[in-house]
């Protein structure tokens, strides 16, 4: 199930003392490594997110511990059969449960040169959009969709994405919001996300 909280800037000071003990000592220590407010706030909003949709979908109440691979991608301890993934953009958070590998990516629509799009666009991707008036929107939902795929095993940035094109991206579901795009990748069908608030949230994990 995808899980989306909307207008995470718009939350303060106020949101992470509510939210600290409901993080995990080592999400702590990972916000501790921030120095900016709101990445704090979304590093913590897309932890809570997690443990919301663990409690919803699995009955798990633990504050729960990642195991990360090689590459990075993380996992819940514990919990082998269960894959999620996190993501967050300036003003909106994202959080992907499900039975089998899953990734997720959320990302803000605003302006991007071509000049720029030349490092994750192929050749025919930029000749295409540059015939495209309104090409920021779409520039954005691409980068959205191939930044999804490469979380997928956790290579990130490491992965070429001039080649992500065509049915390399089969498996990925976009959706465009108020002003994001949130890409997700799932062999099942598509799903109509689940949006959620944070008095939601904190009412399910004080429950």
């Amino acid at each position: 199930m995808l899980y989306i909280l909307e207008d995470s800037d718009k939350l303060g000071a106020d949101f992470l003392t509510e939210a600290i003990p409901h993080l995990s000592l080592q999400r702590i220590r990972r916000l501790d490594e921030l120095r900016i407010e709101g990445d704090k706030i979304n590093c913590a909003a897309a932890y809570l997110m997690l443990r919301y949709a663990l409690r919803k979908e699995y009955g798990i109440n633990d504050n729960i511990g990642f195991t990360f691979t090689g590459h990075g991608k993380p996992y819940p301890d514990g919990y082998p059969d269960i894959y999620f993934n996190l993501s967050h953009c300036r003003n909106s958070c994202a959080c992907i449960v499900s039975d089998r590998e899953t990734a997720v990516d959320i990302a803000d629509i605003r302006r991007v040169s071509l000049r720029t799009a030349g490092y994750f666009c192929s050749d025919e991707e930029l000749e295409r959009l540059s015939c495209e008036p309104e090409n920021n929107a779409e520039l954005i939902r691409l980068w959205s969709r191939k930044e999804c795929l490469s979380k997928l095993d956790g290579k990130g940035l490491l992965t070429d994405f001039k080649k992500l094109t065509g049915d390399t991206l089969k498996n990925i579901h976009t959706i465009r919001g108020r002003n994001y795009y949130c890409s997700y990748y799932s062999t099942k069908d598509k799903t109509d996300p689940v949006f959620i608030s944070t008095d939601e949230i904190f009412t399910t994990l004080n429950t």
